[in-house]
């Protein structure tokens, strides 16, 4: 359970909705890995063909909690082999969990995209099969390389996918936010135009509720499977060159630094 998180089931809508609009929905790894178990526990039910994400407020989800990820960083470990198993622990096991848990995923991943998302929760905004917008002020942000690290949860291959090589490179290695323009038509498919995200919320599964009406629902997960195969192959072959990729920045302790920075006001994510 999350006080940050929430879920509720719909007919065939599995939704899980972030709660925490007050401090944007940022989220802590506990969070995250509770997102993944959600994922599954949709999987296991018979009658729910969509897995829908919602958040609350103007953000979808500012990323990671900078105290989260500072805390991981309070224990002096006596040897590398502590300190390294503490990160594979801490960090890069739910970092696999969560990935996995998204690119197996059966069901129909929507995504109610609010407003701007960052880091991890932009990870897993580009996991999502279909991406709804709220307005035209959204944006994904992918700053990695600003937190002193390279991409993980898929981002490797999802913006290689969606966006293409070359805007992938140049959002991953210049942590530039994706904007609206560059989103419509490659990772979000409509934008709503709505001004409250209740009334956006709502919208979404009231068209979605109408989208359905008369489909056969084995053929609509029939047809995830097989349009989602060679991405689902992609991502998981993608999940052990991420983890092992990050961990050696980890380990140097600068990501670390970087986020004290965040978290103490001294360093802005590069919007």
């Amino acid at each position: 359970m999350s006080e940050r998180v929430s879920y509720d089931i719909d007919g065939h809508f599995f939704i899980i909705k972030l709660n925490d609009a007050k401090h944007l929905n940022s989220l802590t790894f506990e969070d995250f890995v509770y997102i993944a178990l959600l994922l599954k526990k949709a999987n296991d039910i018979d009658s729910v063909i969509f897995t829908v994400l919602q958040s609350s407020g103007k953000y979808f989800s500012a990323g990671g909690k900078f105290s989260a990820v500072n805390e991981l960083n309070g224990e002096e470990c006596t040897s590398e082999v502590e300190k390294i198993s503490k990160l594979v622990s801490a960090i890069s096991s739910p970092n696999i969990f969560v990935a996995n848990a998204f690119a197996t995923h059966k069901k129909i991943l929507i995504c109610c995209l609010n407003g701007p998302a960052v880091g991890l929760s932009a990870s897993l905004v580009a996991l999502c099969d279909i991406v709804y917008s709220r307005n035209d002020s959204v944006f994904l942000l992918f700053p990695f390389s600003n937190l002193g690290f390279v991409a993980e949860v898929g981002t490797s291959v999802t913006l290689t996918q969606k966006l293409g090589v070359n805007s992938a490179n140049e959002h991953l290695i210049f942590s530039s936010p994706v904007l609206f323009k560059e989103l419509l038509g490659t990772i979000v498919t409509k934008n709503y135009q709505i001004s409250d995200t209740d009334t956006f919320n709502e919208t979404v599964l009231e068209d979605l509720k109408q989208h359905i009406e008369g489909l056969y629902t084995k053929s609509i997960l029939g047809m995830k499977e097989l349009l989602h195969s060679q991405m689902k192959e992609k991502l998981i072959k993608s999940q052990a060159m991420e983890t092992n990729g990050t961990l050696p920045f980890w380990a140097s302790g600068e990501p670390f630094k970087r986020f004290q920075q965040l978290q103490k006001g001294n360093r802005r994510h590069k919007l």
